[in-house]
């Protein structure tokens, strides 16, 4: 029998496709407000020890709001095994993947390769049977990847290469992780689904941590500001926990591929955030952003095959 979170007490399942958008989009939004913070953070942290503290914050924060929730109910040892190892191989290794690929490129080659995990989620899709391709989903997918490269087309310098083998490969993990956080945990609800997977990433970036604390000796800042503190909470608690919450809850209403088309539109609300802080627009953004979201409505249209 499944469990039901008040996560999970959608007053739209009547609508699924709504409920699932409305989802997909505050998923985005929280998950954008991570960058800046992110950026900043890593003026001081070096990315495996704030890897590690981010997943701390975010279970810190996720245990006790699924216990209290769900009434402490117990699992079995291969729900446990399971969602620990979508969390340990998809969230886990994706998430460092993703670190080193930018390590071994730069920032705009991991943001182009981004744009492509919807058609990687669509692949999934197809592979499982789960959706057939139309002709309206097709031109709605390729406006939203090239609306997101439009978006991240300003500062235009593709790396090949290990490291674009690397985003690749973590975009994918992300995308099947996210699938498989859905289709073998279908007796969880989002919040616990959220929560075990987490763990999992949370295992390898302990491991991480020990290696690299042997090998190169790195360690967390000795003097945390309050602004850092700040930002930490930011990049954990909204850009991941919540973030997380929502998206899963996106998939399980509208599908991986179509959640993963709104990951295109992320570059305009890390925008907004900037011009909060005092930035300034980008016209590419905006134009990317607007081509993304007409993607998004295309795709979701009945149509023949």
């Amino acid at each position: 029998m499944k469990v039901i979170s008040p996560l999970d007490q959608d007053p739209g399942l009547k609508k699924p496709q709504v409920s699932g958008n409305l989802f997909a989009i505050g998923s985005m939004v929280l998950w954008a407000a991570g960058f800046p913070a992110a950026e900043a953070l890593l003026e001081t942290w070096h990315p495996i020890s704030l890897i590690f503290a981010r997943l701390v914050l975010t279970l810190l924060v996720l245990y006790p709001v699924w216990i209290w929730t769900e009434n402490k109910k117990r699992f079995s040892k291969e729900i446990w095994v399971t969602g620990l190892s979508i969390g340990f191989v998809g969230f886990g290794v994706g998430t460092v993947l993703l670190l080193f690929g930018q390590w071994y490129t730069n920032p705009v080659t991991v943001a182009l390769v981004s744009t492509t995990t919807p058609i990687m989620a669509t692949v999934i899709e197809v592979i499982k049977r789960q959706r057939t391709m139309t002709l309206t989903f097709t031109l709605g997918l390729l406006a939203s990847v090239i609306g997101g490269c439009i978006a991240v087309s300003a500062q235009i310098s593709v790396d090949l290469g290990f490291g674009l083998f690397l985003s690749i490969l973590a975009c994918f993990l992300f995308a099947w992780a996210s699938d498989a956080s859905i289709s073998k945990l279908p007796e969880l609800s989002t919040l616990a689904r959220t929560t075990i997977t987490f763990s999992g990433a949370f295992l390898f970036s302990g491991i991480l941590l020990v290696i690299f604390w042997f090998v190169t000796g790195v360690s967390f800042p000795k003097i945390i500001s309050a602004h850092d503190t700040g930002n930490l909470l930011v990049y954990s608690i909204l850009a991941m926990a919540i973030s997380q919450v929502f998206f899963l809850s996106s998939v399980a209403r509208i599908g991986i591929a179509l959640t993963s088309i709104h990951m295109n539109i992320a570059p305009f609300y890390v925008m907004f955030f900037v011009v909060l802080s005092g930035g300034s627009w980008e016209i590419n953004v905006v134009i990317g952003a607007t081509l993304v979201a007409l993607g998004v409505a295309i795709a979701q249209r009945k149509s023949v095959r």
